[in-house]
């Protein structure tokens, strides 16, 4: 604290600049009229029990009376935010009396044309453009809505727009088009403004983590609605259904099912085995897919070969994330795999195609029919390139396969 008589001066002036006498000072805090006296003279010192009674009565802060001056800072902070405060009423104000007069104005058009339903369009119109100027500064006004302010106020407005196509929709006597426009509304506004309500909408602990995975789950959602609706406009539309629905939540599981398997809690035995859990998935999709793509011909062609094709990359799988060995020998079997699929499945597919009826007039041989003398025939040409990859990656096998070999030696020894 200050000396005695800074302290009592800056009391005195205070009391001065608020109009009050030592008497009328005196009866707020309950003391004798000489009590006061003494403080603004600097003989001494109020009672400590009583700083925050002076405080009140001089509408001071703590820190301004302890040091007998002015808190310049707060006071500007202060002064700005009631300023803002007096922007923010003034400017609400003004937008209730133009958005009022604006549906005022539409509501004696309704009544003059004797269409009563310019005036419910006219409110939810009126209502989008309040989504976006007023709602967000009465929000800001409340102190517990304030971090929410543009969640609330893009769910406001996004609800207004959906309101106003049912509105044009009842109008126009046709809710045919109703669920396709709104539904395409909709997945474009949560595709620009959901990451806006992920971040601000307070979520349980276990999603904090997951909101990519909400995001793209909620978004492939909505796509697959809109697709129903626009699906559903055709008079052949609905026959499509499973087939688009189905190839497109593969693509989806596709791109984002590991980023799901990643952030979600998942049981102990599924965490483990990611892979296989997301390999599995998007296996049967493509299975079922193929189903009603290819109907009557899945059982004896496309299944086959299918399941062929995708040895390949279950058996990488498999040898990535399963085989206990080190890396270099992981990286050798990958090499090999993938030579001796590329080798065998072209004459899977042949004895396939052969069962089922559809002989290949140039049925593929494992003993291939390279001829490294001959090399301006175009078929030929392929024959010996394809050998030379084989020969390649049995090479890089081989090689990366002795690099595992020596690297377990060297790190025994």
């Amino acid at each position: 604290m200050e000396s005695k008589k800074t302290f009592g001066e800056y009391i005195r002036e205070r009391r001065k600049e608020l109009g009050m006498t030592q008497k009328e000072f005196s009866e707020k805090l309950y003391v004798t009229e000489s009590a006061v006296s003494k403080w603004e003279r600097g003989m001494s010192y109020p009672d400590i029990t009583l700083l925050l009674d002076i405080c009140a009565a001089l509408d001071v802060t703590e820190h301004e009376l302890l040091t007998a001056s002015v808190d310049t800072q707060k006071r500007s902070a202060e002064r700005m935010a009631e300023k803002y405060r007096r922007l923010t009423r003034g400017f609400c104000v003004f937008m209730c009396i133009i958005l009022g007069g604006v549906l005022l104005g539409f509501g004696i058009a309704a009544i003059v044309s004797r269409d009563l339903w310019f005036l419910p369009i006219a409110a939810a119109s009126v209502m989008i453009a309040a989504s976006l100027t007023l709602l967000p500064f009465l929000l800001a006004r409340r102190a517990e809505w304030e971090p929410y302010k543009w969640a609330v106020s893009l769910a406001g407005m996004v609800g207004s727009v959906e309101l106003l196509i049912l509105l044009c929709c009842l109008r126009s006597g046709s809710m045919e088009w109703f669920p396709m426009v709104a539904l395409c509304v909709l997945f474009g506004s949560s595709l620009l403004m959901l990451p806006v309500f992920l971040r601000q909408v307070p979520l349980p602990e276990s999603l904090q983590r997951c909101k990519a995975s909400l995001y793209t789950g909620t978004q492939s959602v909505l796509l697959l609605l809109m697709l129903t609706a626009c699906l559903a406009q055709g008079s052949s539309g609905m026959k499509q259904w499973p087939v688009v629905m189905f190839s497109v939540i593969l693509a989806l599981n596709v791109l984002f099912l590991p980023l799901s398997l990643c952030q979600f809690p998942l049981p102990g035995g599924v965490r483990r085995h990611k892979a296989l859990t997301y390999f599995s998935v998007n296996t049967v999709l493509l299975l079922v897919l193929l189903a009603l793509t290819t109907k009557e011909w899945f059982f004896p062609m496309s299944l086959p070969i299918a399941l062929a094709g995708l040895v390949l990359p279950w058996g990488l799988m498999g040898v990535i994330r399963y085989l206990p060995v080190n890396g270099w020998f992981r990286a050798s079997a990958c090499c090999a795999w993938t030579g001796l699929w590329s080798w065998v499945f072209p004459w899977v597919v042949d004895n396939i195609l052969l069962l089922g009826g559809w002989p290949n007039s140039t049925p593929y041989r494992l003993r291939l029919p390279v001829d490294f003398s001959q090399w301006e025939d175009a078929r030929t040409v392929g024959w010996n390139i394809f050998l030379l990859v084989l020969i390649v990656l049995g090479v890089l096998a081989a090689g990366l396969a002795v690099v595992g070999v020596l690297r377990r030696r060297k790190r025994a020894g």
